[in-house]
């Protein structure tokens, strides 16, 4: 399936308010704009848990995952699902300049502070994922948060980079998983998913 995977909103689309919510939680809004109708999807508060913010600080870069989902409803039987994607980006902070730095499969951003990293975090991403029959259709989406060990970040990014061959890459992602699994279980470290889903469409 096609899919767009891009930064729709970013610093100074969100407003003062949005940055101040008190609690996270995950936006799934349609854009009919396209061909095929697209996710856009956003979470508002992610860092309202102050424990993100102190294990960053501490050290710890921030894992972020998003799962989207293209779903038909049927009335007689569970929901379809048609098709899937997604995105991650892995989020540091440098103690020394007293920055965030942002990286994913594109490239690495520099945020100049707090203020910054909230509306990065904010920021709207867009998913198309096509139908392939004719129904009612809605998107699914899930936004997983994670601090981790400085080894499981450098996996992660070995593969984003795209340094390894096939099966490097496929034995680092089990290790990745591993390790990450792992990490959550034995750490007192922040953690948080959460899930939302767009209005039904019709297609075509």
């Amino acid at each position: 399936m096609n899919r767009v995977a891009a930064i729709v909103g970013c610093c100074g689309v969100f407003s003062s308010g949005a940055l101040g919510q008190d609690r996270s939680d995950v936006v799934v809004d349609l854009d009919r704009t396209t061909d095929a109708p697209a996710a856009r999807v956003s979470i508002t508060g992610l860092l309202s848990d102050p424990a993100f913010l102190n294990a960053m600080r501490s050290g710890f870069p921030l894992y972020i995952e998003y799962q989207i989902e293209l779903r038909q409803t049927r009335s007689n039987w569970f929901d379809r699902t048609v098709a899937r994607d997604s995105y991650e980006y892995v989020v540091l902070y440098d103690p020394v300049r007293e920055t965030f730095v942002v990286e994913d499969f594109v490239g690495r951003e520099e945020l100049p502070g707090e203020i910054a990293l909230r509306r990065r975090l904010a920021a709207i991403y867009e998913f198309q994922l096509v139908p392939d029959d004719e129904g009612e259709f809605y998107y699914s989406a899930t936004i997983n948060a994670r601090t981790l060990s400085d080894q499981d970040v450098d996996e992660v990014f070995d593969w984003l980079k795209g340094d390894e061959d096939v099966t490097s890459v496929r034995r680092r992602g089990i290790i990745t998983r591993s390790a990450r699994r792992l990490l959550v279980l034995v750490a007192p470290l922040p953690r948080l998913t959460k899930s939302a889903r767009s209005q039904t469409f019709r297609w075509p």
